[in-house]
């Protein structure tokens, strides 16, 4: 009974033993020719799962195939440009944009330090002149909000992820990296339309004359020193005009490129423009800075001439003494009712400004 038993187990084992032989001679050579035919072009997937993407990405050429998809780029498998676009962002570019920005603010307040704040010599006259019309001040400050906006927003999506998921954790920085995201986005053509409307009012009286601009330049536009004169704007306000003309124009059409990738855009296309947009929107920045500052708090009553639109007329005598001598032999006077209607370079005193 016990060796009829045993000798059933022993025949079951044998069977199983033999299916075994008969399964791997099968399987055997299918799997050597699988692998065979993995070798592509150098690639040997061991694992035709990870291995096999891990191989590929690893190209420094794209591997393109066929689709019926119509997008461009649509036929490569994996873009491995985009990679190295990646690390030279992360590795240069945003480092490069922090440092020129920090040391721009580093130099605005060694410059203040330095220099402190630039008093009128002679003090306030009580005489007015009107230098800005109300149109010429709506777009300077729709241009400077829709700017520091859009600064604010593009540093946060440039910067953010360093310095603000430590702060705000990944879920706090992605919503307010969403948020900055569809407000650059959205802003940036109506910025595209009041940097034009800018230019338009404000050209006049921007053009360069190179002898006079190179020897305020010289002069340090008279910070520290004698003075210089200067027309209706000096070198310095003409430079960051063009500035804000040309590197804005920059920032405008790259942003534009990037807002509307409908128009049969590469990627390589886009991170060409992406590239070209964060570099002039860093130049334009740091050369805001100065334009900010100097607007506001290093010289006195600088700030209330785009904030009212006139200037005291002493002031009009240290810093654009020709455009001032002009605006005298002109003997145009006005009322304070007229001050946004008239145009620029009228003269008021200040008993009519208080009438």
């Amino acid at each position: 009974m016990i060796s009829t038993f045993l000798f059933k187990r022993v025949e079951q084992s044998l069977k199983i033993i033999l299916a075994f032989i008969v399964l791997l001679t099968i399987l055997l050579p299918q799997t050597v020719l699988a692998a065979e035919n993995n070798r592509i072009e150098g690639v040997i997937m061991k694992d035709p799962g990870s291995d096999l993407w891990r191989n590929i990405r690893q190209r420094d050429f794209a591997i393109t195939g066929t689709t019926q998809m119509k997008a461009p780029d649509a036929n490569i498998l994996i873009n491995v440009a985009g990679e190295f676009w990646r690390q030279y962002r992360t590795m240069d570019l945003i480092p490069l944009a922090g440092s020129a920005i920090f040391l721009a603010l580093v130099g605005v307040f060694l410059f203040r330090i330095l220099r402190g704040k630039i008093m009128l010599a002679a003090g306030r006259s009580g005489k007015k002149v009107l230098r800005f019309t109300l149109n010429q001040r709506f777009a300077h400050w729709s241009t400077a909000i829709l700017f520091i906006t859009l600064t604010l927003t593009g540093l946060v999506l440039m910067f953010g992820r360093n310095l603000l998921i430590p702060v705000f954790g990944a879920e706090g920085f992605g919503t307010l990296a969403m948020v900055a995201k569809v407000m650059h986005d959205y802003l940036g053509p109506v910025f595209a339309v009041s940097l034009v409307c800018l230019f338009v009012l404000f050209v006049n009286g921007n053009q360069i004359s190179l002898k006079r601009d190179l020897e305020w330049l010289l002069k340090g536009g008279g910070l520290f020193g004698k003075h210089v004169s200067a027309d209706c704007y000096n070198a310095g306000e003409k430079g960051w005009f063009w500035i804000a003309t040309l590197v804005g124009g920059t920032i405008v059409v790259s942003g534009l490129v990037l807002d509307f990738p409908i128009f049969g855009q590469t990627r390589a296309t886009m991170e060409f423009y992406l590239v070209i947009h964060g570099i002039a929107a860093v130049v334009m920045i740091v050369a805001s800075f100065g334009h900010i500052y100097m607007g506001t708090a290093a010289i006195e009553a600088t700030f209330e001439v785009m904030q009212t639109g006139y200037c005291d007329s002493n002031w009009a005598k240290e810093h654009h003494d020709r455009w001032y001598q002009k605006k005298l032999d002109e003997g145009k006077e006005v009322s304070a009712g007229a001050m946004d209607s008239e145009t620029p370079g009228t003269v008021s005193s200040a008993s009519e400004q208080s009438s």
